[in-house]
C-alpha cells in the first residue's frame, strides 16, 4: 500500500506542477481576456492583453507618459511586447507600477474626436521657352488692364536670370496653359499632389545622385529632383487661407552637354519662404531661367528641361496652391469612390422601361453631355 499511495502522490505532483507550469504564458492572445491584468508575484511577472491597441503601440505611448525623453532602466523593472496584443511587465517601484497600469486603459483607446482637417497640396512644375514666357505675360497684362484689382506680379532681370513672381486664379492659369502659343511652348514636367493632415510636415523627395567630371580626374557628386518641405496650416479664421511655414522647394535640373566633349551640368532651383500664404483657387508661380541651351531629344525629363530639335525650353515654370478639406467631405468623397463600380446592373424595372426602337448611333452621342473638357491646370483632356 505504501508503494501504491507513493505513486498517487507523485502523479499528484506532477498533474499539480504541469497546471502550474501552463497558467496563463501558454495561452494565444485570443485566449487572454482582453482589458485584465493579471499578476504572478511569485516570478515577478504581470501580463496585460490590449483591447483596441497592438502591444507596441501602447507600450509606446504609455512610456512617453510614463517617462518622457528618458527608458525604463533594468533596476526599476521591465515592459515587455510579448504578441500582437500581449504586454508582460513589472515594476520593483510600486508607484510606477499603480501608474504604469492606471495608464493601461486610458490610452488602450480607438482614435478620439474629429480627426484633422487635410490640406491638398498641388505643385507642378513646366518647362517654358522664351515664347511661351511672353504669351504668358502678354495674357496676364490683357487680364488685368488698368483695373486696380487686377494680378499684382514682379517682372525683372537680375544678372541674366529671369525670374518671375505672380498669383493667378486657377480659372486664369487654365486660360493662359490652354491658348494655342502656350501650348506649344511649354510642357509639364512633373506633377505632385500631396494630402496633408493639418500642422503635418510636408516631406517629399524625389531625386537621385549625378556624378559630374568638370577636370580631368576629379568627380563631383550633384543632386537632381524635386524636394518639397514645409509644415501646412490651415487658417482659423478663413479655411480658405492655408499656410505653410518654413516652405522650402529645390529642384536640381540636369543640363546636359551638347556633345561628348562637353560635361553635364546640374542646375539648382532653390525658393525657401518662412511663411507661404496660399488662397483657395489662387496659383501661386514662380518663374526662373536657369540655362539657356537648347538639347536635341524630343522628350521631357524629370530631371532636365524638355526641348524639340526647333525650341528651347530654357525656363521653369513652378505652380503652386492649396486647398483645405474637411475630413467628414473626405470620408465621404471615398466612400462615393468605394461604391463606384465598372459594370452596373439594370433593375427589372428598369428594363422594363428601356424602349424598344433602337436608336441611331448620332442620336446617341448627340444626348452625351461631357463632364470636363481639361484638368484644373488647363491641360485639355484627350491632348
Amino acid at each position: 500500500m505504501k508503494h501504491v499511495a507513493g505513486i498517487i502522490l507523485l502523479l499528484l505532483s506532477i498533474s499539480t506542477f504541469s497546471q502550474f507550469d501552463g497558467d496563463s504564458d501558454t495561452r494565444t492572445d485570443m485566449q487572454r481576456d482582453a482589458g485584465k491584468i493579471e499578476c504572478r508575484n511569485e516570478v515577478s511577472r504581470c501580463t496585460y492583453s490590449t483591447q483596441h491597441l497592438t502591444a507596441r503601440t501602447l507600450v509606446s505611448r504609455i512610456e512617453a507618459v510614463l517617462k518622457p525623453g528618458d527608458i525604463i532602466t533594468p533596476k526599476e523593472g521591465y515592459v515587455s511586447v510579448e504578441g500582437l496584443k500581449v504586454i508582460s511587465y513589472w515594476f520593483y517601484n510600486e508607484e510606477l507600477k499603480t501608474r504604469f497600469e492606471a495608464l493601461l486603459p486610458l490610452l488602450d483607446v480607438l482614435e478620439d474626436g474629429v480627426p484633422s482637417h487635410l490640406v491638398q497640396l498641388t505643385t507642378e512644375i513646366y518647362s517654358l521657352s522664351d515664347r511661351g514666357l511672353k504669351s504668358i505675360d502678354a495674357s496676364i497684362s490683357s487680364a488685368g488692364g488698368d483695373a486696380q484689382d487686377g494680378p499684382d506680379w514682379d517682372f525683372s532681370d537680375l544678372g541674366g536670370i529671369l525670374d518671375m513672381n505672380l498669383n493667378v486664379g486657377t480659372k486664369l492659369l487654365s486660360m493662359l496653359l490652354s491658348g494655342s502659343v502656350t501650348r506649344s511652348e511649354s510642357s509639364q514636367v512633373t506633377k505632385v499632389v500631396q494630402l496633408i493632415p493639418n500642422f503635418a510636415g510636408v516631406n517629399y523627395k524625389r531625386t537621385t545622385k549625378i556624378y559630374i567630371s568638370p577636370t580631368a580626374g576629379s568627380v563631383k557628386e550633384k543632386e537632381a529632383g524635386l524636394t518639397i518641405g514645409g509644415t501646412v496650416s490651415i487658417n482659423a479664421r478663413d479655411n480658405n487661407l492655408v499656410t505653410i511655414k518654413d516652405y522650402n522647394f529645390k529642384y536640381g535640373v540636369l543640363k546636359p552637354g551638347l556633345d561628348d566633349s562637353d560635361n553635364d551640368q546640374v542646375t539648382i532651383l532653390n525658393v525657401s519662404n518662412p511663411q507661404l500664404y496660399l488662397y483657395k483657387d489662387v496659383n501661386t508661380m514662380i518663374v526662373s531661367s536657369q540655362t539657356s541651351t537648347t538639347m536635341n531629344d524630343r522628350g521631357f525629363r524629370f530631371f532636365g528641361f524638355g526641348a524639340s530639335k526647333s525650341k528651347t525650353f530654357s525656363k521653369l515654370m513652378v505652380v503652386t496652391r492649396a486647398k483645405a478639406i474637411k475630413f467628414d467631405d473626405y470620408r465621404k468623397e471615398m466612400k462615393k469612390y468605394a461604391d463606384l463600380v465598372l459594370f452596373k446592373t439594370f433593375s427589372e424595372t428598369q428594363v422594363d422601361n428601356i424602349p424598344t426602337k433602337n436608336s441611331n448611333i448620332e442620336a446617341v452621342l448627340n444626348s452625351l453631355k461631357p463632364y470636363t473638357y481639361m484638368t484644373t491646370s488647363g491641360r485639355r483632356l484627350g491632348d
